[in-house]
């Protein structure tokens, strides 16, 4: 539920902020806003949650994620709307927020090491479906104009409650989750300082994941479809199928992920998958026409998200249980901070430079990503891959 409301707003964000008079560079801004307060948030969760209670954060969350969509639907006004989605960290699909960190952590603490990596695997695929289906929701603002005749801005607004509404549903589930949710705290006015083994492993995969996320910032959702319409001149109905399918796709390949993570381990199977899609991400503004873009595009989605599930399930499992909460928050800061920064630089780049430039940078940041985490991680295994 909420992912699929996530999805549709993420595809037409940056383009309803062009509708009330922002530049692209202004836009940027905003989404670099919505990220660093997101990893401020992350940090409150991560080592809050277990004391204060994580069903009661997830509420908390989701509570502003409903009022952000409200006012959104009702008021035009920029001075109110920027600081709103800077707060909701509105217009990305999701996967670095308070809510998804805390639901994978919950998610590792319910179910056994040996069943981890299958069971993020499934939660990435409904997660996926669900936005796929809330890409292709992203057309209903071509039928109100067109069906309904509502202006451009009415019919954002009218999305935006819609997206409303979906976030007070999740709310509501969220307070219904059991008390296994819950990690025992032996001592609430002491926090147990994490294992040296632990912060090794969690400084470096934090810088790798920071490289990772820098080379992600730069072609958001957001700033792609934005691509596709600046480029090719394509309506949001059409935008919308071509992340549909890409979610499609890379719902696919998350059940792939396991599958093929309990034949050759968690660090392969982000390597082997994650550097062959880099290489189309670099080669995508130098596709000839529409029709080779979107394939390519489509064809990088079955591979660039396998990376996804694994590597979740790898953080959790080199971790200790009583750690985890604590980590999730803290292995995200600096990913949070450069994945912050980076959409900004491409709104630049993309108005100043080339509008196309960000793909081969970011590609490039992220295969080298790939090869650094292989090499320096090859050997450390989770508990089940040590069986």
């Amino acid at each position: 539920m909420q992912s699929f409301a996530s999805s549709f707003v993420s595809v037409f964000f940056a383009v309803f902020l062009s509708v009330i008079g922002l530049p692209l560079w202004q836009i940027g801004l905003v989404l670099t806003g919505g990220l660093l307060f997101s990893t401020f948030l992350n940090l409150v969760a991560g080592f809050l949650a277990d004391q204060v209670g994580r069903r009661k954060m997830l509420v908390l969350f989701g509570l502003i994620a409903a009022l952000s969509g409200g006012i959104f639907a009702g008021i035009s006004n920029p001075a109110i709307l920027i600081p709103t989605a800077i707060i909701s960290t509105m217009g990305y699909r999701g996967g670095f927020g308070p809510i998804q960190m805390l639901e994978r952590v919950i998610l590792a603490q319910t179910c056994p090491d040996e069943k981890r990596t299958r069971m993020y695997a499934i939660r990435s695929t409904l997660s996926y479906l669900a936005t796929s289906g809330g890409s292709l929701f992203t057309g209903m603002v071509v039928l109100l104009q067109s069906r309904f005749s509502l202006s451009e801005l009415a019919s954002y607004r009218v999305m935006f409650g819609l997206y409303a509404l979906l976030n007070l549903g999740a709310l509501i589930l969220y307070s219904q989750l059991s008390s296994r949710a819950e990690v025992e705290v032996v001592a609430k006015d002491r926090v147990v300082p994490l294992s040296p083994e632990t912060k090794r492993n969690i400084l470096k995969l934090s810088l790798l994941f920071s490289m990772d996320s820098f080379g992600g910032g730069l072609i958001t959702s957001s700033l792609v479809s934005y691509w596709f319409f600046v480029r090719f001149g394509l309506g949001m109905d059409v935008i919308g199928v071509i992340f549909s399918a890409s979610s499609l796709l890379s719902a696919l390949s998350f059940i792939l992920a396991a599958r093929i993570a309990e034949r050759i381990g968690l660090i392969n199977t982000m390597v082997f998958s994650h550097l062959p899609a880099n290489m189309m991400t670099m080669m995508i503004p130098f596709m000839p026409n529409l029709a080779s873009s979107i394939l390519l595009y489509l064809s990088r989605a079955l591979l660039s998200q396998m990376d996804v599930p694994t590597r979740q399930s790898y953080v959790m499992a080199i971790v200790k249980p009583e750690e985890r909460s604590r980590v999730a928050g803290i292995i995200n800061l600096p990913r949070s901070l450069t994945l912050a920064v980076s959409p900004s630089l491409a709104g630049f780049i993309m108005e100043f430079l080339g509008l196309s430039l960000p793909f081969p940078i970011a590609g490039g940041l992220k295969a080298a990503y790939d090869l650094t985490l292989y090499f320096t991680f090859k050997d450390v295994k989770p508990p089940e891959e040590r069986r």
